[in-house]
C-alpha cells in the first residue's frame, strides 16, 4: 500500500462512450475513500495519453492509471515503459481485454475497482509485444483483422461496443479475401494466400475473442496465429468458435510459439495493434521479455 498512496490517471474521455468522462469527475474521490490519493488529467486529443505518462515518470510518479479501454492502455503503456512505474488499469473501454487477462473485477464488482487496486491487486512483471516500433499488450496482426479494426468504430455507432467486433467481423468476412504474404516466424519462411496472421501476447483481443488460448503475458514468447484461405462459410465458423479459443485445427489454422514474426506485403494493408489501425507493406512483431509492471489479479 505504502508505494500505491499517490497515483496519476490519465483518462480518455471518449472511453466507452463517454464512460471516461463520466468517471473521471468521481475519480479522485473514488480513490480517496480506498486510501489512495489520485491527480486526475483528462487527455486533451487522440494519441496525448503516451505524452502525459511520458511526462507523469519523468516527474517521479510511481503509478499510472489508465482510465479508458485496451487504446488507452497501450498508449499509456508506450509512454512508460522502461520505467521503474507501474501501470494500473481503470476499464470503461468497449473491450478491455488487458483488464480480462489480468483478472481484474467484471460486472458488479467493477464498481469497486479502486478498492481492489487498493487492497487485492498485487505488482507483477509482464511482457510486451513491438509491432514496427510500438509496443503492444494483447495483440498485432494484419490481413482480416486489421480489416475489422478499420469497421468497429462505424459498427459502434450502430450496434453499440459490445457486438462492434462481432458486426464487423462478418462484414469483413463477406468482403475480404486472403492476401498473398510472405511470413518467417522466428526465421521459418512460409508463403501463400493468408486470411491474417496475429501475434498475441495476451490471451485476449476483439472483445472476449480468444485467437491464442494459450498465451501467458509472462512467458517471453509471442503465440502466432496463422490462417489460411478458408472460405466465406468456413470463416464464419472460425468466428464462432474463434470466442471460445477453439478455432484451430492444425492445417488452415495453426498457432505456435515464436520470439518474432515478419511479414512482406505486396502493398500496404490495415494492421492492428491493440485495436488501433496502421497501414504497412512490411511489418516485424517481436517479443520484449519483462517490458512492463502493471497491478494485476494475485
Amino acid at each position: 500500500m505504502r508505494e500505491r498512496r499517490r497515483a496519476y490517471a490519465i483518462v480518455n474521455p471518449a472511453a466507452g462512450h463517454g464512460r471516461g468522462a463520466r468517471a473521471a469527475r468521481a475519480l479522485a474521490d473514488e480513490f480517496a475513500a480506498a486510501g489512495i490519493v489520485v491527480e486526475v488529467v483528462v487527455c486533451p486529443g487522440p494519441g496525448e495519453a503516451a505524452r502525459l505518462a511520458s511526462t507523469a515518470v519523468d516527474e517521479g510518479h510511481d503509478l499510472l492509471i489508465a482510465v479508458g479501454g485496451d487504446g488507452t492502455a497501450n498508449e499509456v503503456a508506450n509512454g512508460m515503459a522502461g520505467s521503474a512505474a507501474a501501470l494500473a488499469l481503470y476499464p470503461v473501454g468497449s473491450g478491455n481485454d488487458l483488464a480480462r487477462s489480468l483478472g481484474y473485477p467484471r460486472g458488479r464488482r467493477r464498481a469497486r475497482i479502486a478498492q481492489w487496486l487498493a487492497g487485492e491487486a498485487r505488482r507483477r512483471t509482464i511482457d510486451a509485444g513491438e509491432a514496427n516500433g510500438r509496443l503492444f499488450l494483447n495483440a498485432a496482426g494484419v490481413g482480416i483483422d486489421g480489416h475489422v479494426a478499420e469497421r468497429v468504430v462505424a459498427s459502434e455507432r450502430v450496434v453499440g461496443p459490445r457486438l462492434a467486433y462481432l458486426v464487423g467481423s462478418v462484414v469483413s468476412i463477406a468482403t475480404y479475401r486472403p492476401q498473398r504474404m510472405e511470413v518467417r516466424v522466428d526465421g521459418y519462411p512460409r508463403t501463400g494466400d493468408f486470411l491474417t496472421v496475429v501475434a498475441s501476447n495476451g490471451r485476449y483481443f476483439g472483445s472476449g475473442m480468444q485467437p491464442a488460448p494459450r498465451a501467458l503475458l509472462d512467458d517471453g514468447m509471442l503465440d502466432v496465429t496463422i490462417a489460411g484461405g478458408l472460405s466465406k462459410v468456413a470463416s464464419l465458423a472460425a468466428l464462432a468458435r474463434l470466442y471460445f479459443g477453439k478455432h484451430e485445427n492444425g492445417t488452415t489454422i495453426v498457432t505456435r510459439p515464436a520470439r518474432e514474426v515478419e511479414i512482406d506485403l505486396p502493398r500496404a494493408l490495415p494492421m492492428q495493434v491493440d485495436g488501433e489501425v496502421v497501414r504497412a507493406d512490411h511489418v516485424r512483431i517481436a517479443i520484449r521479455p519483462r517490458a512492463l509492471d502493471v497491478l494485476a489479479a494475485p
